[in-house]
């Protein structure tokens, strides 16, 4: 049987979707209390897509609004699995309990619901929680910040946390447009072979690395 190239993004898209971690971190930086802000962002595993390796186009678009100088609220919807009948929201809070200062880090923690509902024939919803831990470093007014952390969505059947290893970076393009670029390493404790999707980048077997992009542009110039 003769495979489409709508076939084989489908399959890549879902793959994704099932490790739900995809695009940028929602809130690296507190955006400020009453600022916001809008982002895009791409990212997935590396896979080959109709025979040509990249990452799987996974994008997510988020809105974030600073509750306080510390706390940023954000929503997201994702674009592209509504190409194929399913609805992707997510919501939630991120809470940045100390600055960088020199050698310390800044330290935030997220917490996310990540809502998905397909229509049509089978419709059915799903619900899952997120955490998010990341510390954070000033670099320069031109490379805002360079982080890293973690993010786990949490399932209700084995395995029940689906962790996710990364490392990014913010480069300023202007006061207002930001620049993000991330590396990730989805599922590192399981095993990266032997799956629907084959992945490129499998560190010692485990996992699939996968990278994302993203843009962002803040509504008010007011640092917190």
């Amino acid at each position: 049987m003769r495979v489409t190239r709508l076939q084989v993004i489908s399959l890549c898209i879902l793959v994704c979707f099932i490790f739900l971690a995809c695009g940028t971190v929602a809130s690296v930086r507190p955006v400020g209390e009453g600022n916001k802000s809008l982002a895009f962002s791409i990212a997935g595993p590396v896979a080959p897509v109709y025979d040509v390796k990249m990452p799987i186009p996974y994008s997510v678009l988020r809105y974030r609004l600073g509750l306080t100088d510390d706390t940023d609220l954000h929503f997201g919807l994702h674009p592209t699995i509504a190409l194929f009948a399913d609805l992707g929201v997510d919501v939630g809070l991120t809470k940045h309990f100390v600055r960088n200062n020199g050698m310390r880090p800044g330290v935030s923690t997220g917490l996310s619901l990540y809502g998905f509902y397909h229509f049509g024939d089978g419709s059915s919803a799903r619900l899952y929680p997120c955490v998010t831990l990341i510390a954070t470093y000033d670099v320069s007014k031109r490379f805002p910040v360079f982080y890293l952390g973690a993010e786990s969505m949490i399932q209700f059947t084995e395995p029940y946390l689906v962790p996710v290893f990364l490392v990014g970076g913010q480069l300023a393009l202007s006061s207002r447009l930001t620049l993000g670029l991330e590396a990730k390493w989805y599922a590192p404790f399981e095993s990266g072979d032997d799956r629907v999707v084959e992945y490129v980048i499998t560190p010692l077997g485990q996992g699939a690395v996968g990278f994302a992009v993203g843009v962002a542009y803040a509504f008010q110039g007011r640092q917190p």
